[in-house]
């Protein structure tokens, strides 16, 4: 069993620790490739999940088939968690695979209900768990607060600010930061709930006017 060693879910455990727990909670493992579905709208949630390996992103669908892309978690994130602590018996998104990976399953029934192999833990799991949505939930307001803005150039380089940054290369007054972009041009309109075709097109205007620089997936910002 692939176990990462950081798991949100079990911050302050012990590697000897967070093996019991997985052993007391009857954890299973799933490997996936990529594009699999690990949780589909409609699906009933009774289990957390947390990617081992790998990476997963959150969707969902509308009526007329447009996707929207709602978060992406790598190596150590947990999801479903807000489901199942709310007590909601079908998923309303989608859990997809963003890459070859695997994830563990734990029944949430078994993590609420203390048991004499593991109890000593459970206190501290549970309150990882608070932390754990209410972090999510601030990730989720930042999100909001980026699709709210009126224009995809507003839109874009908000994103682009609350990605991890680095240095550009360049010198002087025009210097900025790098990105990397976790999405495809594709998957960032998603993201940001624009057309795809108006995404790329106004990137360009951006690039052609020196906001940005583009190579791949890296952008660079300039100020």
């Amino acid at each position: 069993m692939i176990v990462p060693g950081n798991i949100a879910l079990f911050e302050g455990l012990s590697p000897e620790e967070v093996s019991s727990v997985l052993e007391c909670f009857g954890t299973g493992e799933r490997r996936f490739a990529r594009g699999e579905c690990l949780i589909g709208e409609g699906d009933r949630v009774s289990d957390i999940g947390i990617v081992a390996a790998g990476s997963v992103r959150v969707e969902r669908t509308d009526y007329r088939g447009n996707r929207t892309i709602i978060a992406s978690f790598g190596t150590g994130a947990v999801f479903g968690e807000s489901f199942a602590c709310a007590g909601i018996p079908r998923s309303p998104v989608s859990v997809v695979a963003e890459s070859d990976g695997a994830a563990l399953f734990l029944p949430f029934e078994r993590l609420l209900r203390t048991c004499e192999n593991a109890c000593g833990f459970h206190r501290r799991i549970v309150e990882n768990m608070i932390r754990m949505i209410a972090r999510k939930n601030l990730v989720l307001n930042g999100r909001l607060e980026i699709v709210s803005l009126r224009t995809i150039r507003e839109k874009a380089l908000a994103y682009f600010a609350s990605l991890p940054r680095e240095p550009a290369a360049s010198e002087g007054a025009a210097a900025g930061y790098t990105v990397e972009l976790p999405f495809s041009r594709t998957e960032l309109a998603d993201y940001l709930c624009v057309d795809r075709s108006a995404l790329s097109r106004e990137l360009g205007l951006m690039r052609d006017a020196g906001v940005i620089a583009l190579e791949d997936r890296r952008v660079t910002v300039f100020h």
